[in-house]
């Protein structure tokens, strides 16, 4: 589907219908000046009825409804099958597979193409060679990295420090989402790893595919979930096996979520929001991990997973993204498998104005600047809002996206 080819017609009946959400248009995702919005006119409010098109994976409806069987099926034998057995079954099953043709993996710049046409198309119509901007991560850094671990079992858990010392010994800090009623957490540990700068976040109750069932399961089990993340202090979620609905997880309570790709073929929802940026979903900031799982590298491609998180390590940087990892301690957490991930260390630090982040800090900061203006005063940009720490002004054309456009 060609979504450039919305009709007003459309766009405006899906506006209306209060589903999309005003921060994820164009202007808001560039924050050009903010004089030059009435001009924009209906461009502003068509292009976000576009990028929820993406972001939102509204290109799935039908197959998801084709999926729905297949999920429910493989859940009610998967704790009857040997994990082993589980990820050689999965594995020749992708290997079947043809390539999908949209969302492209590893590296889907679709929606990436469309932010760009449409600045440029506003500098057209501004009558500009160029214009200030918002940039996308404070202190005027050129990108931004974020280091996730699901931590699935007690062998995982096992391995939290030794991972966590790994990343501060190259100056990281890490989220870790737990499955809050699927395994004895020790919160003293938990409580430990914090005080040392670490984050963890919810990863839902069980790895059983039920919390995203149906409408009916997903009311009974969100509470629990909620209840047991506001008791241990958890504003982060990551829904497990990925599951998910955009509409039902935009009512969540917490600040942010991060069960959304940029593009994944191997999860058992396949599909993507084709951003390397966050975006909003309702009230939360959503925080798309765009590095292959090591999960998906290991168990099911069996495939080296250094060269692919370095191609698209190198990728997102050079467009100015957001570099967001999820890593499995209970796969990557020893031996060589560890020694690539530390080598996936040793290439993010050595990136250049790259914002190293966790992800209570990059949803903060996108809510931060989704609430800033920026406004001219005599051709010099000046940015207002209710803080604008780290805010800095920046040259649409010396970002990553548009340098040679």
């Amino acid at each position: 589907m060609n979504m450039l080819a919305l009709q007003p017609d459309n766009a405006a009946s899906i506006i209306s219908s209060g589903q999309t959400v005003a921060a994820n248009d164009a202007f808001s995702f560039w924050k050009l000046p903010h004089a030059w919005r009435g001009a924009l006119g209906s461009s502003v409010a068509h292009s976000r009825v576009i990028a929820e098109w993406y972001l939102r994976e509204r290109y799935r409806e039908s197959a998801d409804r084709d999926s729905e069987l297949t999920m429910r099926m493989y859940y009610a034998v998967k704790d009857f099958i040997p994990q082993e057995t589980r990820h050689s079954i999965r594995s020749w099953l992708f290997r079947l597979r043809l390539p999908q043709s949209f969302p492209k993996w590893p590296c889907e710049d679709g929606l990436l193409e469309f932010w760009i046409d449409w600045a440029l198309r506003s500098l057209d119509l501004a009558g500009a060679a160029d214009a200030w901007h918002i940039g996308f991560w404070p202190d005027d850094n050129n990108c931004c990295a974020v280091l996730t671990h699901d931590v699935e079992s007690p062998a995982g858990f096992a391995r939290m420090e030794a991972v966590a010392e790994l990343e501060d010994r190259y100056g990281f800090r890490s989220a870790w989402n737990l499955p809050l009623d699927q395994y004895p957490i020790d919160w003293t540990r938990v409580d430990n790893l914090r005080a040392q700068g670490f984050e963890f976040g919810a990863h839902g109750l069980r790895h059983d595919g039920m919390l995203f069932r149906s409408r009916k399961h997903f009311l009974e089990l969100a509470p629990r979930v909620e209840s047991l993340a506001r008791e241990h202090g958890l504003r982060g979620f990551r829904s497990p096996s990925t599951l998910r609905n955009a509409q039902w997880l935009s009512g969540m309570d917490f600040d942010f979520d991060c069960s959304f790709a940029d593009t994944d073929p191997y999860e058992p929802q396949p599909g993507g929001s084709c951003s390397i940026f966050p975006f909003f979903l309702g009230g939360m900031v959503e925080l798309p991990y765009t590095l292959a799982q090591d999960h998906t590298l290991i168990n099911l491609l069996r495939r080296d997973p250094l060269p692919v998180w370095i191609e698209k390590m190198k990728w997102i940087a050079a467009r100015g993204g957001m570099i967001l990892a999820l890593t499995h301690p209970d796969y990557s957490g020893s031996g060589a498998l560890m020694r690539q991930y530390e080598e996936l260390l040793k290439r993010l630090a050595d990136l250049e104005s790259c914002w190293r982040a966790l992800p209570c800090e990059v949803a903060a900061w996108w809510r931060r600047r989704a609430a800033l203006e920026l406004h001219l005063c005599d051709g010099s940009p000046q940015i207002a809002g209710p803080d604008s720490r780290g805010a800095a002004a920046r040259r649409l054309r010396a970002e990553p996206m548009l340098e040679g456009r």
